[in-house]
C-alpha cells in the first residue's frame, strides 16, 4: 500500500547573500497526497506558480504526468522510501497520477 506525497514548490531557496541554494522554498506552494492508489488516481491539478515536485512513496508505486494522465505498472517506477524531483510547467493544469507498484 503506497502512498504519494506531492509537495509543490513555486522556486528555489536562496542562503543570507542570495546565492541559490538547491533547496525548495518553504513554504511550499501546495502539498497533496494520492493515498494508497489501488487503480490508476489522479491528484488535484498543480498549483498555477508551482515549478518543480518533490513525490515521495512509502511503498513502490508507478507515477505519470499530464493534464490527464493515467499511470501504469510499467513506467515511471518508484522504489518504496524514495524521493524524487521533477520540473513542470506552471500555469498548464497539470495533474499526477499514481498506481501501487512492485
Amino acid at each position: 500500500m503506497a502512498n504519494v506525497f506531492i509537495t509543490e514548490y513555486a522556486r528555489l531557496g536562496a542562503d543570507l547573500s542570495g546565492k541559490i541554494v538547491l533547496a525548495g522554498f518553504e513554504p511550499a506552494a501546495a502539498e497533496q497526497v494520492i493515498a494508497n492508489p489501488v487503480a490508476s488516481t489522479q491528484s488535484s491539478v498543480l498549483n498555477a506558480s508551482t515549478t518543480f515536485v518533490m513525490i515521495h512513496v512509502d511503498a513502490a508505486a508507478h507515477v505519470k504526468f499530464g493534464t490527464n494522465p493515467t499511470a501504469v505498472t510499467t513506467a515511471g517506477h518508484m522504489s518504496a522510501g524514495e524521493t524524487r524531483f521533477y520540473g513542470v510547467q506552471p500555469n498548464q493544469a497539470i495533474k499526477i497520477a499514481a498506481i501501487n507498484g512492485a
